[in-house]
C-alpha cells in the first residue's frame, strides 16, 4: 500500500477525530485518534492530541513522549513545540520550556498563545521584567489576530492567560507612570496633581470614568473634570491674533508648495485590509485630503518646514503643544472639491485643535459637537476634537486651513506638565518593555 492510499484510508477516521474534538467528546477522539496510531505510528496529528489528553490527565512524562515522538515527524509544527512547552513546564523544567517555546516562535512569531505561555513561566520562573514583555508581545498579537474578535472563543487556558496578562501590563504600565510623576509630584504636591491622579486612576480602572455629553468620546485617554465644549471661544487664547497676522505671508507659502505633489502625503493612511478602512474609503490614501505636514505626532519636518519658514516660525512663536511622539499635529489641510470627511473623533481632551483658515471656498463647513460652522480666512477656530467632527466641501474648488494643536486651557501650566509626562510615560513603557 502506497503512503497516499493509506492516507486516504485513514481521512474517514480523522475528520470524525477532529470533529469529536472541536466539539468536546475528547473521549471519542481519542479513541479514534487511537485507531489512527494503531495503522499509523507516527502521524503527528494523533500524536499532538493524545500528548494534549495525557498532560490533561496529568500523565506528563507520557504527554512529553507524545509530542516528542510528533516533531520528530513533523519538527516544523510551532504548536507542538508550544505544548511540548507546556509539559515540560509541568515538571518544572523551565529552561527546557522556554527553549522550546522560543523554537515555536521562530517557527511562527505571530503566535499569541506561545507569547503568553512565555509570559507565564517567566513569571514562575520570577523573571518578572522578562515576562511583561511577553505579555506585551502577546496582547499586541492577540488584538492583531483578532483572537478575541467577532465570537472567536479562545481556549479557557489562553482566556486566563489574557487576563492575567492585562492585570499585570495594566498595573505595570500604572507603576511607571506614577514613578515618571515622582519630581513633580515633589514639586508642587499631591493638590497641583489632584485631577492628574484621577485621570490615571479613571484609566486604569475596571470602570472607568466617562464623558457627560452624548457625543464626546477620547479614543485614548479621558481627563475629567474639564468643561465638556465642543466649541471654545477666541477670549480663551488672546495670543491666536499673533499667528493671524501671518496670515497673507502664510498664504503665499501655502501657494508656493501647493502647485506640486512634493511634500504633500494623504492624511489617512489605513491599510485597505483593516477593519475600518471602508469607513475612510473616499480620503484613505487619497489625495482628496491632503496634508503638508510641519510636525507629525511630535516629529519636526525639517524640509517643510525650510520651504516655509513664515509658517514655520509663527507656530514655533506660539503655545502649541509638544509631546514627544504625539503632538504637536501642525499641518496644510487640503480638502479637494466634493469631498466629505466622515465622522471622527480624537484622542485626548487635554488637546485642542485649531484651524488658521487660508482658502475657503463657498459650500465648506465644519460639525462639531453637533453645531456646524464655516471658516472666515484669517480667522482662527478652536474645538475638541474628541466630541463628534465632521467636515466638508461642497465648493468646486479646493479648500485649505493650517491645523495645529494646542493646550486645553482649563489645564493649569502644572497639569499640562503632567499630562505630557503622563502621555510620554505610555510611549516610554512601550519602549523599554516591547524593544
Amino acid at each position: 500500500m502506497t503512503p497516499d492510499s493509506a492516507s486516504a484510508l485513514l481521512q474517514p477516521l480523522l475528520e470524525q477525530a477532529r470533529q469529536c474534538a472541536q466539539t468536546g467528546a475528547g473521549v471519542e477522539a481519542a479513541a479514534l485518534y487511537g485507531r489512527i496510531l494503531a495503522q499509523a505510528p507516527d502521524h503527528a496529528e494523533a500524536l499532538d492530541f493524545m500528548g494534549l489528553q495525557a498532560l490533561a490527565a496529568g500523565h506528563v512524562p507520557q504527554s512529553i513522549a507524545y509530542f516528542e515522538r510528533a516533531l520528530a515527524t513533523q519538527p516544523q509544527n510551532a504548536a507542538t513545540w508550544k505544548n511540548l512547552a507546556l509539559a515540560q513546564a509541568a515538571l518544572g523544567k523551565f529552561d527546557e520550556a522556554l527553549k522550546a517555546l522560543d523554537r515555536a516562535l521562530e517557527l511562527a512569531p505571530l503566535f499569541p498563545a506561545a507569547w503568553l505561555n512565555k509570559g507565564a513561566i517567566l513569571e514562575q520562573s520570577g523573571e518578572e521584567e522578562k515576562a511583561l514583555g511577553a505579555y506585551l508581545q502577546a496582547l499586541g498579537q492577540a488584538e492583531q489576530t483578532g483572537m478575541e474578535q467577532q465570537g472567536n472563543v479562545a481556549p479557557p487556558r489562553v482566556t486566563a492567560l489574557l487576563q492575567r496578562a492585562r492585570a499585570i501590563t495594566r498595573d505595570a504600565r500604572k507603576r511607571w507612570i506614577y514613578r515618571a510623576l515622582e519630581p513633580l509630584r515633589d514639586a508642587h504636591g499631591d493638590e497641583a496633581l489632584a485631577r492628574v491622579d484621577r485621570c490615571i486612576e479613571s484609566h486604569f480602572s475596571a470602570s472607568p470614568e466617562r464623558p457627560q455629553q452624548r457625543l464626546h468620546y477620547p479614543t485614548f485617554l479621558y481627563f475629567p473634570g474639564l468643561p465638556e465644549r465642543g466649541w471654545f471661544d477666541r477670549a480663551d487664547f488672546p495670543w491666536l491674533e499673533k499667528i493671524e497676522t501671518h496670515t497673507n505671508e502664510i498664504r503665499q507659502e501655502l501657494g508656493s508648495v501647493l502647485g506640486g505633489d512634493e511634500g504633500f502625503r494623504p492624511f489617512v493612511e489605513i491599510p485597505r485590509d483593516l477593519s475600518g478602512a471602508e469607513y475612510w474609503r473616499e480620503v484613505n490614501q487619497s489625495p482628496n485630503w491632503n496634508a503638508f505636514f510641519f510636525y507629525r505626532d511630535g516629529e519636526r519636518h525639517e524640509e517643510n518646514c525650510r520651504r516655509c519658514p513664515v509658517t514655520a516660525a509663527a507656530l514655533d512663536s506660539i503655545p502649541i503643544s509638544r509631546v514627544a511622539e504625539h503632538s504637536p499635529e501642525a499641518f496644510f489641510s487640503v480638502l479637494k472639491p466634493g469631498v466629505h470627511i466622515p465622522i471622527h473623533t480624537g484622542v485626548v481632551n487635554v488637546r485642542l485643535v485649531t484651524h488658521l483658515p487660508l482658502v475657503i471656498p463657498p459650500d465648506c463647513g465644519i460639525r462639531v459637537n453637533g453645531e456646524a460652522r464655516g471658516w472666515n480666512e484669517g480667522e482662527c477656530i478652536v474645538f475638541d476634537d474628541t466630541f463628534e467632527h465632521e467636515a466638508w466641501n461642497g465648493s468646486d474648488t479646493t479648500r485649505v486651513v493650517l491645523i495645529f494643536d494646542i493646550w486645553n486651557p482649563r489645564l493649569t501650566e502644572v497639569e499640562q506638565q503632567a499630562m505630557k509626562i503622563v502621555i510620554e510615560g505610555f510611549s516610554g513603557f512601550r519602549h523599554a518593555y516591547e524593544g
